[in-house]
């Protein structure tokens, strides 16, 4: 019987011989865990476009109001100034924060807006020196001093999109005058804006950013979409504003940024050019903006604030009335919380709880003006 053979190719240009088998690499299966061990722990340090907002401190600021000597009455209590901890995260940092109560993981647009980081460091600075400025003011008149403010101006922040003033006004440009009434400070051109009704013919006398030539702009009022008065579609603030204090009085902010801080830094500053203790002689952990009218406004970040006040174990936690749920819901047992809406419901509060307020001598007439 014939046996037949594998055929056997020559080597040659056509075939070659069959290479030898790799020898099985055993330390690449070894290291298979700890080369994904170490890819995962790599991108959980890449950054990601989210922000944390956790809580920060709070921190008595009695000792940051500086006032002459003879002008001044340290007391014992403690007003609390609460900020949060905010910054951008990094992959891991975004998921442990979302398994955290305490802290919010929000989208980056939702803090920077439109701008980078370097502008929002800027406008969060130029916020807290109008708060502090501001809660100076406010003090100083609560207390009955008669204070004269002076501007060049309402000078324009921003222009919406949309608006009345879109296509004619800049950042920069400087509206000294409405329907040919001098305005030198914002309140007063807000005041006759206000005054119109939507679809009114408006006339503005405008200094450019350039500081050019000055000119004449007009425009057709809209509606402000949630009161239904008159818009035009910028926002103002007084250009190079001053008032002349009765005496020098400072507030050091440690680098702190933001609006938020208004309430409590005129209340520390009551306190601190008042005899009596306005707090009680309590800890009392206070959040909230401030305007010249005495009116509090609403804050962020006060589930974060809430768990600082917690920490600090402060008595009372004084918030504007859009953030009182969210701080009560946090707040625990030992920690009372009550909502103001303006400057004297903050001092009306302090006084229900032991503070002593008529050191501060008349009321809300005085705050105004």
């Amino acid at each position: 019987m014939r046996t037949l053979e594998p055929m056997v190719s020559p080597a040659g240009p056509l075939a070659w011989d069959s290479l030898p088998r790799e020898p099985v690499r055993r330390w690449l299966l070894f290291s298979l865990p700890f080369f994904v061990i170490f890819a995962t722990l790599l991108s959980s340090q890449l950054p990601v476009p989210y922000y944390a907002i956790e809580p920060g401190t709070a921190r008595q600021i009695n000792d940051l109001i500086k006032a002459p000597r003879d002008k001044s009455y340290p007391p014992k209590g403690e007003v609390l100034l609460t900020t949060v901890s905010l910054g951008p995260v990094t992959a891991f940092q975004a998921v442990a924060g979302w398994l955290d109560p305490d802290v919010d993981v929000v989208p980056e647009e939702r803090i920077l807006g439109t701008g980078d980081r370097t502008q929002y460091r800027q406008a969060a600075l130029q916020q807290i020196d109008t708060s502090k400025e501001e809660a100076v003011v406010l003090a100083l008149r609560r207390l009955g001093h008669a204070i004269d403010e002076h501007g060049e101006g309402a000078l324009v922040e921003s222009v919406e999109n949309n608006s009345a003033a879109s296509d004619r006004l800049s950042p920069g440009d400087t509206i000294v005058a409405v329907d040919g009434t001098p305005t030198v400070l914002n309140q007063q051109a807000r005041a006759a804006i206000a005054a119109h009704r939507p679809g009114d013919l408006i006339t503005l006398e405008v200094v450019p950013a350039d500081n050019s030539a000055k000119r004449t702009v007009t425009a057709n009022l809209g509606a402000r979409p949630e009161t239904g008065g008159a818009f035009l579609g910028v926002s103002l603030r007084t250009r190079n504003r001053k008032f002349n204090l009765p005496f020098p009085v400072s507030i050091e902010s440690l680098g702190i940024g933001g609006p938020s801080a208004g309430l409590a830094f005129c209340l520390a500053a009551l306190d601190t050019l008042s005899p009596g203790e306005l707090t009680g002689g309590r800890k009392v952990a206070v959040t909230g903006t401030i305007s010249l009218d005495g009116t509090v406004g609403d804050v962020g970040g006060v589930a974060q604030k809430t768990a600082a006040v917690r920490r600090a174990g402060a008595d009372l936690f004084l918030v504007p009335p859009g953030e009182f749920e969210i701080a009560s819901a946090r707040a625990g047992k030992h920690l009372e919380v009550v909502k103001v809406g303006t400057l004297e419901e903050a001092i009306q509060a302090l006084g229900r709880h032991g503070g002593n307020i008529n050191a501060l001598g008349p009321g809300p007439a005085a705050a105004l003006g």
